[in-house]
C-alpha cells in the first residue's frame, strides 16, 4: 500500500513539473514589448486579457516583490522571506515612486521566465 502512495506522488511531481512547463512556455509566449509598455503605464488597475494572464502567472506563488521601510522608498525583495529573518533586498536600488517599483519587480519576473528554466 505505501509503495502505491509513494508511486502515485512521484506521478503527481512529474505531472506538475510538465503542467508548469506548459504554462511556463504559454505565458512566455504573451510576452511582447507591447505588453510590457502597457504595464509600465498602468501597473495597477484594470489591464489587457494577456496582460491579467501574465500577472496572475506570477502572482502563483511570487519570487519577487517589494520591501519599504517608509512610504516613500521600496526596494525589491527576493521572496519568501524566511520567518524570523528580516527581507533582503536584490540590490541597492531604491525606488521613491510605486508605479515604478512595481514595473521593476514586473521586469524582474519577465526576465526570470524568459531566462530561468523551464
Amino acid at each position: 500500500m505505501a509503495a502505491n502512495v509513494n508511486a502515485r506522488e512521484d506521478q503527481q511531481l512529474i505531472y506538475m513539473g510538465q503542467f508548469d512547463a506548459r504554462i511556463r512556455a504559454y505565458v512566455r509566449s504573451l510576452i511582447t514589448p507591447e505588453l510590457i509598455e502597457e504595464h509600465r503605464l498602468k501597473p495597477l488597475g484594470q489591464h489587457s486579457d494577456q496582460l491579467d494572464r501574465v500577472l496572475n502567472y506570477f502572482r502563483r506563488p511570487p519570487k519577487f516583490g517589494l520591501y519599504s521601510q517608509n512610504t516613500f522608498e521600496y526596494q525589491i525583495i527576493a521572496l519568501p522571506v524566511t520567518p524570523g529573518a528580516g527581507p533582503e533586498p536584490l540590490d541597492e536600488q531604491i525606488f521613491t515612486e510605486k508605479n515604478q517599483a512595481i514595473h521593476a519587480v514586473f521586469l524582474k519576473h519577465v526576465h526570470e521566465l524568459q531566462e530561468g528554466s523551464e
